[in-house]
């Protein structure tokens, strides 16, 4: 509503200039002055040219006003004249006045998240933070976060939100949006074309239907797209492999047909599955022509001829097919029958190999054919191999099982196969490698048999022969901290919260800091990654397969090109040729288990990208917080630690050896963030520990080279 400005009169007074910065206008009422209080210039808010706030005209019909003064009149005069800045008093209070009623603008990324929330929740029942007279960027919406006084972030997975969501197209300045676990339905808006800025985009889990937009392959700056779990159909756009910073993709659980663009094939298989007519790329399910069908004319207008070559063709595939039935049938059976015939074949043989070796005295103590340590229940390898076996995974070390022996009413124990193989050497020389060889196996076993910590997963016993080693271990269902990040993400699947993840970086560090300090050969782990980092009954870390790789005669095959490795062990970090694993290619190994932890990807999960240099580009070229995983949204007030936890995982990862603390440092940083986070002193900035050099000489200080971060 436009304001009116009353005019106020005043009696004669001696001008003064520059007292007022107000026009004030002669009236053409005799011996009176009339200031219309009319502002010079425009609305400093409104930008209304000053015409628009022009004095309310007088009355005509009004009396003119008397010669003589009532005695009010004559005070206000007075008063007037004695106190000449009353004028400035009252223009300013009503400016504000015009001012405050203007300003009752709404924020301009309000309208369409309103919009959204209107039809997405019309109860409120699931965003009632989304107040109407709030401001969106005020902290108090749920799932909302800002950037510069605009919305940049849409984060509301899981929150049984239904209906469409194009009103979220315009949000220019969005740069997450995580939309999944909903029943949330309609098209994907071509409208996300606008969304220049859109970093990451997950609408996996939902009732999506219709085509997947072509549009979305022109967002520049996509590095996420997950789409798995809707209802989607048609092909997948050819445009979509013109993301050049594309690094995770997931159209999995769809009902899309046709070829997978050679461009997205170097994506898992497992980014395509569950859809039945889609096929190429990393399918295994070869693209085929599609024949002709019977609305074709040359069919229709077939003779009688062709008609009966048609029928035999039809009895003979049916025919095919039956054959193949019983072949099946009667090949199957026989085909499982050969299998486990070959099984208790290979049992025996080990059990024959493993009482030889205990006479021969391949290594082994005594008459004895199992090495035992502290703790352990005496048994037999025999009553090892009758016990009920289940594989729990392969490595590079060997294969693990979980065996159940005989009249063990426990949850068995974790059997590790090590085959060992044999360097190739000259004939008079092999014998004496081989002993140099079961000398040391026998020394590195009985080391690592008597390691005891809470935090590393202990060597029971062991039975070595010739070929192979068997690793006895406890059996800790809980699977490993690979397992608990990376697998069955989906809908479905239960996040791995902040809390677990922070207290599991810090037990597998207490356990790799112990193991190193413990040994007195200076042992390294040589291969730690997070499939090694199992998970107890308490949900605590225990870091297993350490100096593992030297049992093997030949050493592993060399790590992808896109796998984290640490520069000297591929012949760089300024030492020229490769070197052997130390402690401190550990401590790179472990920044990289950090780095999974905190942005919820594999380490070889980023395509043919090196996870380490791809949290350095998002973190040099975008804020931090996109590079922590999405499932740790719902962990508010945790971001501080997270990045204090980035700062140590890149400090882990410097290219020289010399410039990385050693683990029992990194165990103290990453214990001072547990503990100031418990506290509710979070802050991002880096942990005491690292400008503390006093308890390890080799611990190097934060330098201008190392990043550090602050949480956007």
């Amino acid at each position: 509503m436009p304001v009116i400005f009353q005019a106020v009169r005043f009696p004669p007074a001696r001008p003064r200039s520059g007292a007022c910065a107000l026009r004030c206008q002669r009236s053409t009422v005799p011996r009176r002055h009339e200031c219309p209080l009319r502002p010079l210039g425009s609305s400093p808010l409104t930008g209304t040219p000053s015409s628009a706030l022009t004095p309310r005209p007088s009355s005509p019909s009004s009396p003119s006003p008397a010669l003589g003064e009532s005695r009010e009149t004559s005070r206000m005069g007075l008063l007037s004249e004695s106190c000449p800045f009353l004028s400035l008093f009252l223009c300013w209070l009503l400016s504000s006045v015009a001012s405050s009623s203007v300003a009752a603008a709404p924020h301009p990324d309000y309208h369409p998240l309103q919009a959204f929330r209107s039809s997405a929740d019309p109860t409120g029942a699931f965003l009632p933070t989304w107040a109407p007279d709030t401001d969106p960027c005020s902290g108090a919406w749920a799932g909302v976060g800002c950037r510069g006084g605009r919305v940049a972030r849409v984060l509301l997975q899981g929150r049984g939100l239904r209906g469409p969501v194009g009103a979220l197209c315009f949000l220019p300045h969005l740069r997450l949006l995580n939309l999944s676990r909903n029943r949330l339905t309609g098209e994907i808006p071509a409208g996300f074309l606008h969304l220049r800025r859109l970093r990451r985009l997950d609408l996996s889990g939902n009732l999506f239907s219709g085509r997947i937009p072509q549009e979305v392959g022109r967002l520049p700056r996509l590095v996420n797209l997950r789409l798995e779990g809707n209802l989607l159909t048609g092909e997948i756009p050819a445009s979509l492999g013109s993301l050049d910073e594309l690094v995770d993709f997931n159209v999995s659980g769809n009902r899309l047909s046709g070829r997978i663009p050679a461009s997205l094939s170097s994506f898992p298989a497992s980014s395509f599955t569950s859809n039945s007519d889609l096929c190429g790329g990393p399918l295994l399910r070869q693209c085929t022509n599609k024949t002709a069908t019977s609305t074709d004319p040359l069919v229709v207008h077939s003779s009688s001829n062709d008609r009966q070559k048609g029928e035999w063709k039809l009895v003979s595939i049916a025919g095919g097919i039956l054959l193949s039935a019983f072949s099946a049938l009667v090949v199957l059976p026989l085909l499982l029958w050969y299998c486990r015939r070959k099984r208790r074949k290979e049992r025996s043989e080990i059990g024959e190999r493993s009482r030889a070796g205990a006479k021969v005295g391949g290594g082994v103590a005594g008459e004895k054919s199992v090495v035992l340590f502290d703790g352990c229940k005496a048994f037999t390898v025999d009553e090892l191999m009758r016990g009920s076996a289940e594989m729990l995974g392969r490595g590079t070390v060997g294969t693990t099982y979980r065996v159940v022996m005989e009249g063990d009413a426990g949850r068995g124990l974790a059997v590790k196969r090590v085959r060992r193989g044999h360097k190739t050497s000259a004939a008079p020389a092999k014998g004496k490698e081989e002993k140099e060889a079961a000398a040391a196996a026998e020394r590195l076993l009985g080391e690592l048999g008597g390691m005891r910590h809470p935090k590393v997963a202990a060597l029971r016993a062991y039975y070595r022969s010739e070929d192979e080693i068997l690793l006895v271990y406890d059996y800790l269902p809980n699977g490993s901290l690979h397992g608990l990040l990376h697998g069955s993400r989906g809908p479905g699947r239960t996040p791995l919260g902040w809390a677990a993840r922070l207290k599991l970086a810090l037990g597998a560090a207490d356990g790799l800091a112990f193991l190193h300090a413990s040994s007195p050969s200076q042992l390294a782990h040589q291969h730690f990654t997070s499939s090694n980092v199992l998970v107890d009954d308490d949900g605590n870390a225990c870091v297993s397969d350490f100096a593992l790789l030297q049992l093997l005669a030949a050493p592993p095959p060399a790590p992808a090109e896109w796998y984290p490795t640490p520069p000297e062990l591929l012949g760089g970090g300024g030492g020229g040729a490769a070197r052997r694993p130390t402690q401190r290619s550990d401590v790179y190994s472990f920044g990289v288990v950090l780095l999974e932890v905190l942005t919820g990807r594999a380490a070889g999960g980023v395509g043919e990208t090196d996870l380490a240099k791809w949290v350095q580009t998002v973190v040099r070229e975008e804020w931090t917080s996109e590079v922590f995983d999405v499932e740790l949204a719902g962990d508010k007030g945790a971001e501080d630690e997270m990045v204090a936890l980035l700062q140590v995982a890149l400090l882990c990862m410097a290219p020289a050896p010399g410039e990385r603390p050693s683990m029992s440092v990194v165990f103290k940083m990453i214990e001072e963030i547990k503990e100031r986070g418990s506290k509710g002193k979070g802050s991002s900035s880096p942990p005491s520990s690292l400008m503390d050099s006093s308890h390890d000489s080799s611990t190097p200080t934060v330098s201008e080279g190392t990043p550090t971060f602050v949480s956007a």
